[in-house]
């Protein structure tokens, strides 16, 4: 799938691995705890789902567990590559999209962020990131529906 996201750049998005030339340094994470969407409050951007950048001598797995406390507290397991997308910014970078189990959520301080929010559904409105808005994510919410265990 080809879109424009919300910055205006040129974007490839794929449910197959190996589909991109450029190695993914970036991790988005979507989990589901209680039949909740587990969100993470950004405090310019607003709502939307934990993730972030490899550091060095991380693998993907690592950075998405890593990140995913960092942002909400919450211990993953079970995760899972579900998608990549490529985003072709001045300077190129590729991102993975895991899917994962919620052990559960420490009260951690600080966070990196607001901290965790749990949401019943997706509404996207104006409390949510701009991240969480342009086609890409969208077809990849729609998509994570669809499995039998990500119902709403």
């Amino acid at each position: 799938m080809e879109y424009t996201d919300l910055n205006g750049f040129h974007c490839s998005l794929s449910f197959e691995p190996g589909r991109f030339s450029i190695p993914s340094k970036h991790v988005l994470v979507i989990c589901r705890v209680n039949g909740n969407w587990l969100l993470t409050e950004h405090p310019l951007r607003g709502l939307e789902f934990p993730g972030g950048k490899m550091e060095q001598g991380e693998r993907l797995l690592e950075t998405a567990t890593r990140e995913v406390y960092e942002e909400t507290g919450a211990i993953v397991t079970q995760l899972e590559w579900f998608a990549e997308y490529l985003v072709n910014a001045p300077q190129p970078f590729c991102k993975t999209v895991f899917t994962g189990k919620v052990e559960k959520i420490d009260e951690i301080s600080p966070l990196e962020t607001k901290g965790v929010r749990l949401v019943q559904s997706l509404e996207l409105d104006g409390s949510y990131s701009f991240l969480m808005k342009d086609e890409g994510m969208k077809e990849i919410i729609k998509r994570v529906k669809q499995l039998g265990k990500w119902k709403d």
